[in-house]
């Protein structure tokens, strides 16, 4: 999720041809995964809205998160076909990757405890104020996200965000946008993959949050969920999937061909590239099985005499 190679302030030259001469050819099964994973999110939403009789804010959180992972495989999977492609397209794209995960997968925690609030996992109760209070701090954190991206739009770019002053108060909100800033391509991505890939200059803080309340919620309501519905205890194995998917999914720390140096060579071309499109691919994957563990919960839930009509 996190690029390995170092920020610059450098902005990319705009000649596609010499900014990716020294890229590897990228994969096409690696690019295949990425549309598949596009395809499988896709039809998932599908039956999410045709199998199922979810609808307000039930359906639209999880939906939400949907998309966001469907648009993030999309970006990695047009990477690969970086060099016809405009570059100030991919960073684009690149920017919204990050940021429409950052502000979806936050709808993940009030979208498991409605269900589990509708599904008798959590007394109607206790399942209205985890509700109330979950949406709240989604709407928070999204409006968060918004708030740093007006500021740069007010404020433009902190000089002591380029290093050239101290930093000053109220440079934390602007110096922090997504939409704004300058974005490189990530080296890691162009030497062993070929796949054009966009990321900050210098990271933005934050950006992961959501994803780990996300996973938090997943495997704490998942766990009520199992204590009340049959075997399998599908929001669990979900939750546990793509926690292991993050685990293996993480990246390897990148070094230039030339730091590396007879240590690179031990490595083929294919290696090099699989260290890194390897764990990308099982991290998405496992997140692919979780949206699909929530949907199979919602269906069983939805067909259970006990289902409420409404949490409160």
């Amino acid at each position: 999720m996190v690029s390995g190679g170092r920020p610059t302030d450098e902005e990319p030259p705009p000649d596609n041809a010499k900014v990716l001469s020294g890229a590897a050819q990228s994969s096409t099964v690696a690019t295949l995964g990425y549309v598949l994973i596009v395809a499988g999110h896709m039809w998932l939403l599908k039956v999410h809205a045709e199998a199922t009789a979810a609808d307000g804010q039930l359906f639209a959180a999880l939906a939400t998160v949907e998309l966001a992972l469907a648009f993030e495989a999309a970006v990695f999977a047009l990477g690969g076909f970086g060099r016809p492609l405009s570059l100030a397209v991919l960073t684009l794209a690149g920017r919204l990757r990050l940021l429409s995960a950052a502000v979806a997968w936050p709808w993940l925690v009030p979208w498991g405890a409605e269900l589990s609030c509708r599904c008798g996992a959590l007394s109607p109760s206790t399942g209205a104020g985890l509700l109330r209070h979950s949406v709240g701090a989604a709407v928070l954190i999204g409006a968060f996200f918004a708030l740093r991206e007006v500021s740069f739009i007010v404020r433009g770019e902190p000089a002591s965000a380029l290093g050239t002053s101290e930093s000053q108060l109220g440079d934390c909100l602007p110096s922090q946008a997504v939409l704004g800033g300058q974005f490189r391509l990530d080296k890691a991505d162009l030497e062993e993959t070929g796949r054009v890939v966009f990321v900050p200059a210098r990271p933005r803080q934050g950006l992961y949050v959501g994803a780990g309340l996300a996973m938090l919620a997943g495997l704490t309501l998942g766990t009520a969920l199992a204590q009340v519905n049959s075997f399998p205890p599908w929001l669990l194995l979900g939750a546990l999937g793509a926690l292991l998917g993050r685990w293996f999914g993480q990246l390897p720390k990148f070094k230039g061909r030339g730091e590396e140096g007879a240590a690179a060579m031990a490595f083929t071309d294919t290696a090099l590239m699989w260290r890194r499109e390897g764990p990308r691919l099982i991290c998405r994957f496992g997140e692919l099985f979780w949206i699909f563990c929530c949907i199979e919960e919602l269906r069983r839930c939805e067909a259970m005499p006990s289902w409420l009509s409404v949490c409160q």
